[in-house]
């Protein structure tokens, strides 16, 4: 089970298991481009679980790729989302704690506009530790997950 704190949870109160697939968000986008993420009935009932890179994406950006999915109809097949939280700082780009608070807050607005518009009753938890963030937990792919929106926990079976 992770460690829970400081999650930020959208969506109905429900129980949603599923298999766990996706990663970082500017990868899938690169696959959706070469077609090889597959159709929607591959992906249909897993979780969902994105995140973003160093390379910070402009919220405008994730829009778009979440988009991008949802036009292909991917997203209206994930009951829920996990969302790995942003990386709001480099080396390159050493923000201010009021810079990254705000980074994380337009990244979260533009997962919450995407999914409202091609997934609005998913379960989305956003924050949690995994992907280009530190400390970090390791989601594997394919596992399966329990997304418990009623207590607020995440169960993973590796």
């Amino acid at each position: 089970m992770f460690p829970g704190g400081g999650w930020h949870w959208q969506g109905p109160a429900r129980v949603v298991r599923g298999r766990t697939w996706g990663g970082n968000l500017e990868i899938l986008h690169w696959l959706l481009a070469t077609d090889r993420v597959g159709g929607v009935a591959d992906h249909t009932g897993e979780v969902l679980i994105v995140e973003t890179s160093e390379e910070l994406p402009s919220a405008t950006e994730v829009y778009r790729m979440l988009r991008n999915l949802g036009e292909r109809g991917l997203l209206a097949g994930f009951p829920a989302v996990l969302v790995g939280r942003a990386k709001a700082w480099d080396f390159e780009r050493p923000h201010t704690v009021a810079q990254r608070r705000t980074y994380a807050d337009e990244q979260r607005a533009a997962v919450t506009r995407a999914l409202a518009e091609y997934r609005p009753d998913a379960v989305v938890v956003f924050d949690v530790d995994l992907g280009h963030t530190d400390p970090q937990v390791i989601v594997p792919y394919g596992g399966e997950v329990v997304v418990d929106a009623v207590e607020r926990r995440i169960s993973v079976r590796y």
